[in-house]
């Protein structure tokens, strides 16, 4: 076949795809309205960028002055902006069971003639244990205002004793402990978490819109029309096929693209080249798993369960929620089976870490080798579109 008759091929096959899309409900809302739905929801959802105003309850049972200042001290920290005092631990405990509240500090009667004893003063806190994200925030930001608060009451005893202010932080604080964060000083989940979840609905839109578009070849008997429309070429008819959806796909990209580092105001540190090639490859190695499901079962219904489940798969096993190399070994080598895991790296490798366009080579690499999967089963999957007894099967 010469090349002008196999770009004619494409271009046939691509301008009745897009006539199949126009005028299809279904189509259009696999390929454009639901992704871009959820991903204006999800915009909506992180839109307050960094957690805080957590409830808290707190249970002041020696109610003196010492013991009001720790509760405005908490009351005042970013991560627990709500605080409700509860009269008694046991209104407290019903609280937490309520799910109204996610931690309660225990003020213990005694705390302050403790303190102006010289003795140590305990505050107590329970966290429910059942959020670790919010538990953890939660413990940081109580644990802040009391050791500030337990710092003052040092100072203010050194001082009384004659020591010069300088002095007494010297004594107070004999070892000062800094915390930078590297990449993400802000703790903005905009800048991290929601990245995560809009790949998550490009890859399962790509899987799905193009089990969608070759299955319904195959249910309503079709295949051999579209083949013919390519010059009998099934690279040209595939390579037509799929173009419309990666293209609106690929605009879907940007469009996220600008919600994070637009609207949300991500700061960029490395190459817009490499992170736009990454969301690229990123939807046609998914289109390349989905056809490569659909050559494997030759069932429609089937093929999107099976896409379904692997798609949702890759964020667990992505490294983003739990660690990768805090899995068991034997669990590792399985992250490697979803091109979202390498799209991820590649994501915080430029995004966020700044850490050059070299280091990004290998996962864009692992990618393009997705590309390549239905070649394994390119003689099937022809059979399957040629032969009567592969059609109007669910």
């Amino acid at each position: 076949m010469t090349v002008r008759l196999f770009c004619s091929g494409v271009v046939a096959a691509a301008r009745r795809e897009i006539e199949r899309i126009v005028t299809s409900g279904e189509y259009r809302a696999v390929v454009w309205w639901l992704p871009l739905a959820v991903i204006l929801f999800f915009a909506v959802f992180f839109s307050q960028e960094v957690v805080g105003a957590l409830p808290v309850a707190v249970v002041d049972e020696d109610n003196t002055p010492l013991s009001r200042k720790v509760v405005s001290m908490i009351r005042a920290t970013p991560q627990t902006a709500l605080v409700c005092e509860m009269p008694d631990m046991e209104t407290a405990h019903n609280r937490v069971l309520q799910g109204k509240v996610v931690a309660v500090v225990e003020i213990p009667n005694g705390f302050s003639k403790s303190l102006l004893s010289g003795e140590t003063a305990n505050v107590i806190f329970y966290d429910s244990g059942a959020n670790i994200s919010t538990n953890s925030l939660t413990a940081k930001g109580i644990q802040t205002a009391i050791t500030t608060f337990g710092v003052g009451v040092s100072l203010q005893r050194a001082e009384m004793r004659g020591a010069a202010p300088d002095i007494a932080m010297a004594q107070t604080m004999p070892i000062a402990f800094t915390t930078y964060g590297l990449f993400n000083p802000w703790l903005n989940y905009a800048y991290y978490v929601a990245p995560c979840f809009w790949a998550m609905i490009l890859i399962i839109a790509a899987v799905l819109s193009t089990i969608y578009a070759v299955g319904t070849e195959l249910r309503y008997a079709t295949s051999v029309e579209w083949l013919r429309s390519a010059n009998n070429s099934l690279v040209a008819a595939l390579m037509g096929k799929l173009a419309p959806t990666t293209l609106s796909l690929w605009l879907l990209s940007v469009v996220i693209g600008a919600l994070i580092f637009g609207l949300f105001g991500a700061p960029m540190q490395g190459s817009w080249v490499v992170l736009a090639m990454g969301a690229i490859f990123l939807v046609i190695a998914y289109q390349a798993v989905a056809l490569f499901i659909v050559a494997l079962t030759a069932s429609m219904r089937l093929s999107l369960s099976l896409g379904g489940g692997y798609s949702v798969l890759a964020f667990t096993f992505s490294g983003v929620t739990f660690p990768t190399m805090a899995m068991f070994s034997v669990v590792q080598p399985f992250t490697m089976l979803f091109p979202y895991t390498y799209f991820m790296r590649l994501y915080i490798d430029q995004a966020v870490r700044g850490s050059g366009w070299r280091l990004s080579m290998s996962d864009l690499a692992a990618m393009l080798l997705f590309c390549l999967l239905p070649l394994l089963l390119f003689g099937r999957l022809k059979n399957i579109l040629v032969k009567r007894k592969f059609w109007c099967r669910l």
